[in-house]
C-alpha cells in the first residue's frame, strides 16, 4: 500500500502542477461532443436520450485512449519507468496506482462531459443523471484497466500511441454496447430492470479486465 500510495500521490501531484491531461481530456471530450450533435442533428431538432448516451460513450472512449497513455508515457521517455521496474515496488502495485490514475482522469473528464451533453442535448438537470452515474463509473474503471494494460504493451513499440486505439476499441465494443444502451435507458426515464441487465454486463467486463490487468501487467511491463 505504501508503493502503491506513492505513485498514486506522484501521478496526481504532478497533474496538479501541470494539467495537461486533464485540459487535454476535457477539450477532447469538448470536441467530440460538438462534433456529435452537429453530425447528427445538424438541423437543430429534437434530441433523443440514446444520442446523448451515444455521444457521451464515444467521448469516453477518446478521453481513456488518451489518459491512459499519459499515465506511463511521461515516466517512459524519461527513463523513470526502469526505476520503478529495478525498484523494490511490487508491479502489481504499480498497476492499481496506474490504474486508479487513469480512473480519476477519465472521472473528471466525463464528469463534465456530463454537463456539456446536458447543454448540448438540451436535457434536464434531474434525477436520471444520478442513475447514470453507477453506469458511467462502471465504463469508467473498465476501459480504465483495458487502456492501461495495453498501454504498457503498446508503449514498447513504434508508432505505440496509434496501435493502442487499434486494439482497445475493438475489445471494448462490448461494454460500449452495454453503456451506452444503459445510459439511454437511464436518461429516457426506463425503469431499474431495463438498466440491471447493461449493468451485468459491464460489472463482468470490469472484475475480467481488472483482474487481467493485475496479472498480466507485470510481464508485459517487463525490464527494456
Amino acid at each position: 500500500m505504501a508503493g502503491f500510495a506513492a505513485v498514486l500521490r506522484k501521478d496526481l501531484r504532478l497533474e496538479m502542477r501541470g494539467g495537461e491531461s486533464l485540459v487535454a481530456l476535457v477539450a477532447l471530450s469538448l470536441l467530440v461532443l460538438v462534433v456529435m450533435v452537429f453530425a447528427l442533428d445538424p438541423a437543430g431538432g429534437v434530441r433523443d436520450a440514446a444520442t446523448a448516451a451515444g455521444a457521451l460513450w464515444v467521448a469516453l472512449i477518446f478521453a481513456g485512449v488518451i489518459g491512459s497513455s499519459r499515465v506511463l508515457l511521461a515516466e517512459r521517455d524519461n527513463g523513470c519507468l526502469r526505476a520503478l521496474i529495478l525498484s523494490p515496488l511490487d508491479r502489481g502495485a504499480l498497476y492499481w496506482a496506474k490504474l486508479t490514475a487513469a480512473f480519476i482522469f477519465m472521472a473528471i473528464a466525463e464528469a463534465a462531459a456530463i454537463v456539456l451533453m446536458v447543454l448540448f442535448f438540451n436535457l434536464d438537470f434531474d434525477w436520471r443523471l444520478m442513475r447514470m452515474a453507477p453506469v458511467i463509473a462502471l465504463g469508467a474503471l473498465g476501459f480504465a484497466a483495458l487502456s492501461t494494460l495495453l498501454a504498457a504493451i503498446t508503449g514498447r513499440v513504434r508508432a505505440g500511441d496509434m496501435l493502442l486505439p487499434l486494439l482497445a476499441v475493438p475489445l471494448f465494443v462490448p461494454a460500449l454496447i452495454a453503456g451506452a444502451k444503459a445510459s439511454g435507458a437511464a436518461l429516457g426515464g426506463a425503469p431499474f430492470a431495463a438498466i440491471a441487465q447493461w449493468l451485468k454486463i459491464l460489472v463482468a467486463f470490469d472484475v475480467l479486465f481488472v483482474n487481467a490487468g493485475w496479472l498480466l501487467f507485470e510481464y508485459v511491463i517487463g525490464e527494456e
